[in-house]
């Protein structure tokens, strides 16, 4: 790990040490949708288990170190990621898990089922406390997303879906359904962009789009969630810095909620590929203006999204 690293002191012990704590103190209001599985409430409980942890560790001093340039970690995602992970483990000994803050085990990629996690989904709005970071959970069936879990810790919202079944939006003791909206050009579009890594292909995208209203947001999670709220309409990333634990979840979400998510080029994403890397970026729509947005990015953003 680099020894760069910026010192905000040392946070105090957490009490959510473990996954059993987590899993036991959340089983206190644990989800019950209509389309809950086991799956989703384990990784409904863990998401906030974790986002508890999280928030301790945000609330008061703590230090950043940096993984590699503009790539900060701090207590807050290993803690959250002890806590995901061994729940996991436990809870489905036979599946594989990838997660961002771990050594990726082949072998746990080769598996039928394979967990995706962000145990801390945008670090560096953590490190800013801009509030938008998040826990992102999804789980790999045979190759295609099968369920996701997106907690947002501060506001106490929890995004859980089944792909192409349903989503839902629990905040605190309310649930509902969650849907993505209806518009497409030439109405006006909402697009939802990276507060800290705004790509150089969104001014193109919105020209060619017209009447676009851009709405900027931290972290993946968190804009997955203005799209299945029906708060903005397009979400566009034509860089290749995200990774597959940051879309795994976010993508059964968002069809759970009848959107739809792929890469540039309109083909699908690939989790069952050795590359971790979104190497040709994604794009997450409402569906209904999902050839529109297509049809909208330069031929450059392929270029730069598959750059090193």
């Amino acid at each position: 790990m680099n020894s760069a690293r910026r010192s905000r002191g040392a946070a105090p012990p957490s009490s959510f040490t473990n996954w059993k704590t987590a899993i036991f103190q959340s089983r206190r209001r644990i989800i019950m949708c209509p389309v809950s599985t086991e799956e989703e409430r384990v990784a409904s409980n863990l998401a906030r288990g974790a986002g508890e942890a999280i928030l301790e560790v945000y609330a008061s001093p703590f230090e950043v170190r940096f993984k590699g340039p503009d790539d900060p970690v701090t207590d807050a995602d290993l803690r959250a990621q002890d806590i995901i992970v061994e729940g996991l483990a436990h809870e489905f000994p036979d599946d594989g898990i990838v997660s961002e803050e771990s050594p990726v085990s082949e072998g746990a990629r080769r598996k039928p089922r394979v967990w995706f996690v962000d145990p801390l989904d945008g670090t560096g709005e953590f490190v800013a406390r801009t509030g938008e970071f998040s826990v992102i959970i999804g789980l790999v069936e045979e190759g295609l997303p099968k369920l996701g879990v997106i907690y947002r810790p501060v506001g106490d919202v929890l995004y859980v879906g089944t792909r192409d079944q349903a989503a839902w939006i629990i905040t605190g003791g309310d649930r509902k359904r969650a849907w993505v909206s209806a518009a497409a050009p030439p109405h006006p579009v909402r697009l939802a962009v990276s507060r800290s890594h705004r790509h150089i292909s969104i001014d193109t995208i919105k020209t060619r789009l017209g009447n676009v209203t851009e709405i900027a947001c931290g972290s993946v999670g968190a804009k997955i969630g203005l799209l299945v709220s029906g708060t903005v309409d397009v979400y566009v990333e034509p860089a290749r810095y995200t990774s597959k634990w940051d879309v795994c979840g976010a993508e059964a979400i968002l069809r759970g909620a009848g959107g739809l998510m792929t890469d540039l080029a309109g083909g699908p994403l690939r989790y069952d590929v050795t590359e971790l890397k979104n190497l040709r970026g994604f794009v997450a729509t409402n569906r209904q203006c999902h050839g529109d947005v297509l049809a909208a990015i330069p031929a450059s953003a392929f270029g730069v999204a598959s750059a090193g």
